[in-house]
């Protein structure tokens, strides 16, 4: 597809932008991180999804410019070299794919709105005029799309929009890099809201909550069942600043929880958060004075435990062991293959 800052509403922000509606596209997705690039194809039988082959490779150092979303390439031809890399290495040609770039560098939002306009600039100029009153980036330099979700009872307009944006010239960049390659990124999503692809919906009417955490941020995902999988209903990213001690995150993360709680309470009352699942490297959780899993139980109210291959709705027996972390690193990339394929 090619790459414009203006997309059709039909793309919807998970067509091109977050992944998260049915595509026609092959199971190859690439996840991108600061430090990493990493490949994964995964095979469908009549057990469910298997990840058949796995690659990674290290960036250098400093390989992307700085900036609150991210920022493009220093070098890309030094990137291409390194892309080119990887395909060599990968079982089978890769012709079409999905890509993941971090909760940082892709942000999701949510906003009220009247009936939008048919036509798609008219959309774009609205969600544009939109996303500037509850950003503080130029919008201008971003690349948007919205997806409409079921609105909360209570709100003043009557439809709401999940709307993922994120900065345009480092999209097209990667994009071009990968066709460089031959390979099409077909959609562009983060490792939150792909998540939700791969895990098991709850069979009540309640919401399951997903705490990704790494060492600079951690994102809170809320998403309730629908007919189509977990919807989303609140997403929250923080990064730290500084290195706070222990007890500072702890006291953050309350703080958090505690605003989140009453927000959910006053937009949708008498909804329930039924599970809540941490997504996180051991190393990050067993520090003295890191408890997440106590954490979330307290703030929300609810049991909390570690995902697992239980709450995995896809793969029977989980990701096989060794290829990448699990599950921090290969569930996003197992959500994303789940997307894929209606």
């Amino acid at each position: 597809m090619k790459s414009t800052k203006s997309h059709s509403w039909t793309d919807g922000p998970f067509g091109r932008l977050l992944g998260f509606a049915p595509i026609q596209a092959p199971p190859q997705v690439f996840s991108l991180t600061p430090a990493k690039l990493r490949h994964a194809a995964f095979a469908r039988d009549g057990a469910g999804w298997r990840l058949v082959d796995g690659r990674e490779l290290s960036l250098p150092p400093d390989a992307f410019q700085h900036g609150p979303l991210g920022g493009p390439l220093r070098d890309p031809a030094a990137f291409g070299g390194l892309l080119a890399e990887l395909l060599q290495r990968v079982a089978a040609p890769v012709r079409d794919a999905s890509l993941l770039i971090p909760d940082a560098w892709l942000r999701v939002t949510f906003a009220e709105s009247g009936e939008l306009p048919k036509q798609a600039a008219a959309r774009d100029e609205i969600l544009r005029w939109r996303l500037k009153r509850l950003v503080p980036f130029r919008v201008d330099e971003l690349r948007l799309s919205g997806e409409e979700v079921e609105p909360f009872p209570r709100q003043e307009e009557p439809r709401r929009v999940l709307l993922g944006f994120a900065v345009e010239a480092l999209l097209a960049q990667l994009e071009q890099l990968f066709a460089a390659q031959g390979v099409r990124i077909g959609a562009i999503s983060n490792p939150s809201l792909s998540l939700l692809g791969a895990l098991r919906a709850p069979t009540a009417e309640a919401l399951t909550t997903v705490a990704l955490v790494d060492e600079t941020s951690y994102t809170l995902v809320f998403a309730r069942p629908t007919q189509a999988g977990l919807e989303p209903v609140l997403h929250r990213y923080k990064a730290w600043t500084g290195d706070p001690s222990p007890a500072a995150r702890a006291a953050l993360v309350a703080r958090d929880l505690r605003l989140t709680r009453t927000f959910l309470e006053e937009n949708l009352p008498g909804a329930r958060v039924a599970d809540a699942l941490l997504v996180a490297a051991p190393a990050l959780t067993g520090e003295a004075g890191v408890d997440w899993l106590g954490w979330l139980r307290e703030g929300l109210g609810c049991p909390a435990r570690a995902l697992t291959a239980e709450q995995l709705g896809a793969v029977p027996g989980g990701l096989p062991a060794g290829v990448f972390g699990w599950p921090l690193e290969a569930a996003p990339l197992l959500g994303a293959a789940c997307r894929e394929v209606s």
